[in-house]
């Protein structure tokens, strides 16, 4: 790293009285250079990973960058500053974590579209009475002004781009410039959906939709905000499953069932949206076979250590877990 002090720079003397945190900030110029599949591979080789099948390890850098797959990489590294990998650790198994988290995702993907749906149409069954069902376009059921007139406008841009038929035919049928509500919240993103509700006033309403779900709508608040971020994760295909959550599902204080205690520092991982997408789905569909299917996943991939996610040690035995809502 090079430090270049000009004439506005700071005396040393300061520097030293900024401590640490002053030289924490200074970045480096980025040096690197582009790497070939097979440059790629020697290099794995030299820090200690094997690679038994060159070909195959090859074709599956050819189409999963290696930029993707070094996040998965470091569970197998005995020294993450000399990139040294514990002995014995394979490019198979490093493949094998990577489709872990793949499948995790889809799970969890698939799991809350139900849910998702179940939410927009909560939403609309509960308010359509209110101003025949264009409420959301009344300012007197918002908190504040200036928020309703952002929501709006992304309700507006969300209702010109849709294709969504429901909302097409209205339009080539009716002059209103917004359809109503049980059509408006089909088409919007789970983000807006998330915003409106966020932004209602407390009270009935708002209430109402929580309530349905087993939750306080401060939790639902909280528990919309997080899906909406771990829909992204999942759509993005980013790593999942031992990432630290920047945002967290807050733990319902007093549920209408049964939910795991966990802590704050639990909603950092995964299993507490695990969790809140199992404590959602027994209301949706108390039939469920999520918990079945998620304990199969983790049997398939032995490779996968589940308290990087958050798991406790005896989580199956959970209620939640063991025994389905009927």
């Amino acid at each position: 790293m090079y430090i270049c002090i000009n004439k506005l720079a700071p005396h040393p003397v300061e520097l030293r009285a900024q401590g640490k945190h002053y030289f924490k900030n200074m970045k480096q110029v980025f040096k690197g250079k582009f790497q070939s599949t097979e440059e790629i591979l020697q290099m794995l080789t030299r820090q200690g990973l094997l690679i038994e099948d060159t070909e195959r390890a090859t074709l599956i850098l050819r189409n999963v960058s290696y930029t993707r797959l070094k996040n998965y990489m470091i569970p197998f590294m005995e020294d993450r500053k000399s990139h040294k990998f514990k002995y014995g650790a394979t490019f198979e198994q490093v493949y094998a974590l990577y489709g872990f988290d793949r499948r995790l995702r889809e799970l969890i993907f698939h799991e809350m579209e139900k849910v998702e749906i179940s939410i927009r149409t909560r939403m609309a069954f509960v308010s359509a009475g209110s101003d025949h069902g264009y409420w959301y376009t009344n300012r007197k059921y918002f908190q504040n002004n200036a928020m309703h007139k952002s929501i709006m406008y992304r309700i507006k841009g969300e209702i010109n781009r849709t294709d969504n038929d429901g909302i097409k035919n209205f339009q080539e049928k009716y002059s209103n410039e917004f359809p109503p509500c049980w059509l408006t919240l089909e088409a919007l993103s789970m983000g807006t959906l998330s915003t409106i509700y966020s932004e209602l006033n407390p009270g009935k309403l708002r209430r109402s939709i929580a309530e349905f779900y087993g939750v306080s709508d401060t939790v639902f608040i909280s528990w919309l905000h997080h899906l909406v971020y771990i829909r992204n994760t999942c759509a993005h295909h980013n790593r999942l499953w031992n990432k630290t959550l920047s945002i967290r599902p807050m733990v319902p204080s007093k549920p209408d069932k049964y939910f795991p205690p966990l802590t704050a520092e639990d909603t950092a991982h995964v299993y507490a949206t695990l969790c809140m997408i199992k404590f959602l789905q027994d209301t949706v569909k108390p039939t469920n076979t999520f918990s079945v299917r998620l304990q199969t996943l983790l049997d398939n991939y032995p490779i996968v250590d589940p308290a990087k996610m958050g798991f406790p040690q005896n989580w199956r035995e959970d209620p939640l877990w063991k025994y389905p809502t009927l």
